[in-house]
């Protein structure tokens, strides 16, 4: 595929032959020990693998992803994947039990949720919930979970769970075959948060969330991009992940945030450079779905010692080179370069009519002289990486480790 730059054009520089990946991560368990006054806490859970209804596409990925971006910024962050509402429930104890003296705490949900009569639920990977009886006893209650993040001095929810979901519509059925209405809709129910805590929603109440088309719904996307930016209060943060998230699916979702918080709250402070956030680069490709003349936006926040070179694999897994003088670029006061081409700005990937459709890949690898002196021994190296489902990390060739990372898109079919 050739993508091209208006108003100037780019040639194929070079074909090289990828696979696709996935991030696979492992799950990590808080303990119950003395917390310091500056720790900060993280619960972040993705289900995408339900029993008894299809799965979810991107759940897990989304958990991983904002997982990583906490992390990076100095939380102690427990992840679950696909877990059951026992586990669910002790990993929230868990939390609340440290949550009191902790500067902070933070919950992050990826998978169904639902509501029934105004109360909000979110579902574990075993749940039926063929009744309201299985309801109480199979889900787990976002105001039990509220109530537990209520110890921490400051707590923030983000819900990724408002996604479209057959649960709503089972209950419906299963209610108005017997005597009462459960009033099951798909959107979450808008909630009452107290004390300094903040409850940020994917999409509006009572409306429906993106599950996403490529590696990460819009909201993750959104969030794990603008949680590293320093110097920058929760409740603005959540403004630019609204308008991004907005921009993203064509005004049809909107996230909302409510919150009764007091103090202030930054994720990341300019001066604070903590070593993860000298390895940790975060990069985002979207939409995930373009057409003909659209552009392809990408930011990537790259990691202080990293030269980028980025390119552009087709289906056919051919490659073109992207140069980064065609990048706007921007020096972050954490240490990373943000490396970014969006709509609007002089250059822009647009898709033409020669661009082969289907399921592309864009990223970068960090340049070194060995991947220099050597590129198809670096692309194999990527390959065997790929092959192995990783979606980013490092090779190693000629002695020197040589980091990567790549994210899918699609090119529709007219």
């Amino acid at each position: 595929m050739t993508l091209r730059f208006s108003p100037h054009e780019l040639g194929l520089l070079a074909a090289r032959t990828l696979w696709f990946c996935v991030i696979c991560l492992c799950s990590v368990w808080l303990t119950l020990q003395p917390v310091a006054a500056n720790t900060r806490l993280a619960l972040v859970i993705g289900i995408d693998d339900y029993v008894h209804v299809p799965n979810l596409s991107n759940a897990r990925r989304d958990a991983e992803l904002i997982g990583d971006t906490l992390t990076s910024q100095g939380f102690e962050t427990t992840l679950l994947v696909n877990a059951d509402r026992r586990a669910i429930y002790q990993a929230v104890q868990e939390l609340s039990a440290r949550a009191a003296e902790a500067e902070a705490v933070a919950l992050y949900f990826a998978g169904h949720g639902i509501q029934i009569d105004g109360t909000n639920y979110l579902i574990p990977a075993d749940a039926a919930l063929r009744s309201e009886l299985e309801m109480r006893g199979e889900a787990v209650s976002l105001d039990l979970v509220m109530q537990e993040m209520e110890r921490a001095p400051i707590s923030m929810i983000f819900l990724d769970a408002c996604r479209d979901n057959p649960f709503a519509e089972q209950i419906r059925a299963d209610s108005r075959a017997g005597t009462r209405s459960l009033g099951a809709t798909r959107g979450l129910a808008v909630v009452r948060p107290t004390g300094d805590m903040m409850v940020a929603y994917a999409t509006s109440p009572n409306m429906v969330a993106a599950d996403g088309a490529g590696r990460n719904s819009p909201f993750a996307s959104a969030l794990a991009r603008h949680i590293p930016t320093p110097d920058v209060e929760v409740s603005v943060l959540m403004k630019r992940v609204t308008r991004d998230v907005l921009n993203e699916t064509g005004g049809q979702q909107r996230p909302q945030q409510l919150s009764q918080m007091q103090r202030e709250f930054y994720f990341a402070r300019a001066g604070e450079v903590t070593e993860t956030d000298t390895i940790r680069s975060l990069l985002t490709v979207y939409p995930h779905r373009v057409g003909l003349g659209d552009e392809v936006s990408v930011v990537a926040d790259i990691a202080p010692g990293c030269t980028p070179s980025f390119f552009n694999l087709s289906p056919s897994r051919q490659v073109t080179q992207i140069p980064t003088q065609f990048f706007r670029q921007i020096a972050m006061e954490n240490g990373h370069r943000r490396y970014e081409i969006s709509p609007g700005s002089r250059f822009g990937l647009v898709v033409e009519e020669n661009d082969e459709p289907g399921m592309n890949t864009l990223g970068y690898l960090c340049e070194t002289p060995e991947a220099t002196a050597d590129l198809g021994a670096t692309l194999r190296a990527i390959v065997a990486q790929l092959d192995a489902d990783l979606f980013e990390g490092s090779v190693t060739v000629g002695g020197a480790d040589i980091v990567f990372q790549m994210r899918d898109f699609e090119i529709a079919k007219e």
